[in-house]
C-alpha cells in the first residue's frame, strides 16, 4: 500500500513546480536495505565495546551516543580517542531508493533544497557514479557556492568525507568556536532559503537544541509553509521523543504526520515526478500528431521513468538526467514514441519490441548522428537494442571514427553506441514503417 496519498503526492508536486520544497532527512533514511547502517545506538555500542579494554564507562552511555561522544570531549580527548572508535567503514553501503530520490530531486532541481544529519555519503554517492559532482555542503557559504552544480544539500552534523574532524558527535561540541562559526553561517542561510517553503522530513527526528533554534529563528523570520513529516513512529512517539521540535514544526495550521517509510514515501514523490516529467514529454509532439493518442505513463516503474528521461534528453545510462522538464528539442523523440505506439509496439521498460525487434528512442538535438552516437559510451554490460532512433539528429554520413559497430571480435575497440543500428527519425519511418 502506498505512503502517500493522492492528494498529498498532488500538494507535494505543485511545491516542485513552484520551487518550494525543501527535504529534511537524518540517520533513518540509510537504514533501509541495501543500504543498511548501523542506528546511532548501535554506533554508540560498538564504539563502548571497543573501548571497553581500556576504560571501564557507565554502563548508561553503551547505548547514548551523544553522552558516549560527551564523555570524551569533556576529557579532552574527543578528536583523538573517539573518532578512533567510530566504525567509519559501518557508515558505509549502497544507497537505497530515499538517496536516489533525493539525489534525484536535487541534481533536477526539482528539489529546492536538502538539509541532512547524515555522516554517510549515500546521496552524494548517487550522484557520482552517475557522473554528478553533487558535493555536501558544511555550512551555508558552501550551500551556496556549490548551487552551481546541483541544488544544495547541507549537511548540518558534517560528512564521513569531508572534514571529518568537525563532525558533530555531542551537544558538548556546541560551545566551540569553529562550530558557533558553522551553526551562525547554517542559521543565516536558513533564514534567507527556509521562509515560505514546504518542509518534507523523512527519517530525522531529534531534540537537537541548536537545530531546534536555528529552525526557530528561521520560522519567525518569514514563517514556513506545509510541514509534512514521515516516521514509521506514531504522533505520541515523536512528541515523545522530541517535544521541541514537534512544538516548533506544528505550531503551524498545515502541519501533518504520515506512519510510515521515508525511503518509500521519497522513492513515491521521485516517481510521481517523473510521470509529469513524461506526461510533458508526451505533449511536446501532438501538435505534429494530434490525432494519435499519448501513452499514458502513470503504470511505468520508476527505473523505467528515470531512464526515459534520459533518453528523452539524449543523456547516456551511466549519465544522470538533470533537466526538471522536457524541453522543446525533445519533440521529435516524443514524436517518435506516439508513432511506435500508433504501430502497436509493445514497450519493454522504457523501450519498444516491434516486428521482434527492440528499439530504444534518444533525442538527437540537431546534432549529427556520428556524434551523439559516440558520446554514448555506455558499459558493455548494459543490454544493447536492435535499433536507436536518434530523434532530430541529422545524417551526414560522416562517422565520428573509422571503426566497426558492434562487440566484433576485432583488435580494434567498437564504435560507442553499442551494436545497435542508429537511424534518424526520417530513417527509422522508411526503414521500420512506423
Amino acid at each position: 500500500m502506498p505512503v502517500l496519498s493522492d492528494p498529498i503526492i498532488t500538494e507535494l508536486l505543485g511545491s516542485i513546480e513552484a520551487n518550494r520544497l525543501m527535504l529534511l532527512c537524518g540517520a533513518g533514511l540509510s537504514m533501509p536495505s541495501p543500504s543498511n547502517l548501523l542506528p546511532a545506538w548501535k554506533v554508540a555500542e560498538l564504539c563502548y565495546e571497543k573501548r571497553r579494554d581500556i576504560e571501564v564507562l557507565p554502563e548508561a552511555l553503551r547505548h547514548d551516543l551523544d553522552a558516549l561522544a560527551g564523555h570524551f570531549h569533556v576529557a579532552g580527548h574527543f578528536k583523538d580517542q573517539f573518532l578512533g572508535l567510530v566504525p567509519w567503514a559501518e557508515l558505509l553501503g549502497a544507497p537505497n531508493a530515499g538517496h536516489a530520490a533525493v539525489s534525484d530531486l536535487l541534481v533536477a532541481r526539482a528539489a529546492h533544497s536538502t538539509l541532512s544529519a547524515n555522516f554517510d555519503p549515500l546521496i552524494e554517492i548517487w550522484a557520482k557514479t552517475r557522473k554528478i559532482d553533487l558535493r555536501g555542503a558544511l555550512d551555508g557559504a558552501q550551500a551556496t557556492e556549490y548551487s552551481a552544480a546541483t541544488n544544495p544539500l547541507l549537511k548540518f552534523h558534517g560528512c564521513l568525507d569531508r572534514d571529518r574532524d568537525a563532525t558533530l558527535w555531542t551537544q558538548r561540541q556546541l560551545g566551540e568556536a569553529s562550530v558557533q562559526q558553522r551553526i551562525e553561517s547554517i542559521k543565516h542561510w536558513l533564514s534567507i532559503n527556509l521562509p515560505g517553503k514546504d518542509l518534507l522530513i523523512v527519517g530525522f527526528w531529534t531534540d537537537w537544541g541548536y537545530f531546534n533554534d536555528v529552525l526557530a529563528d528561521a520560522i519567525a523570520v518569514g514563517g514556513i509553509g506545509r510541514v509534512l513529516v514521515i516516521d514509521p513512529d506514531s504522533a505520541e512517539g515523536l512528541q515523545r521523543k522530541a517535544p521541541g521540535l514537534w512544538g516548533h514544526l506544528s505550531a503551524g495550521t498545515q502541519f501533518s504526520h504520515i506512519v510510515g517509510s521515508g525511503d518509500e514515501a521519497l522513492d513515491e514523490l521521485r516517481t510521481a515526478f517523473s510521470i509529469v516529467w513524461a506526461r510533458r514529454f508526451f505533449r511536446l509532439a501532438q501538435p505534429m500528431a494530434p490525432a494519435i493518442p499519448a501513452p499514458d505513463p502513470s503504470g511505468w516503474l520508476g527505473d523505467d521513468l528515470y531512464d526515459l528521461r534520459r533518453d528523452a534528453e539524449g543523456v547516456p545510462y551511466n549519465r544522470a538526467a538533470r533537466q526538471k522538464g522536457p524541453t522543446p528539442e525533445a519533440a521529435q523523440a516524443a514524436l517518435a514514441h506516439l508513432l511506435l505506439t500508433q504501430a502497436n509496439a509493445t514497450r519493454e521498460g522504457a523501450w519498444y519490441r516491434l516486428n521482434d525487434q527492440t528499439i530504444r528512442v534518444v533525442q538527437g538535438a540537431g546534432q549529427s548522428l556520428s556524434t551523439v552516437r559516440e558520446r554514448y559510451d555506455e558499459p558493455t554490460s548494459l543490454a544493447s537494442p536492435d535499433y536507436v532512433i536518434c530523434a532530430g539528429a541529422v545524417d551526414l554520413n560522416l562517422p565520428a571514427k573509422i571503426i566497426p559497430g558492434g562487440a566484433g571480435a576485432s583488435v580494434v575497440r567498437p564504435t560507442k553506441g553499442g551494436s545497435a543500428k542508429w537511424l534518424t527519425l526520417e530513417q527509422a519511418r522508411a526503414e521500420l514503417g512506423i
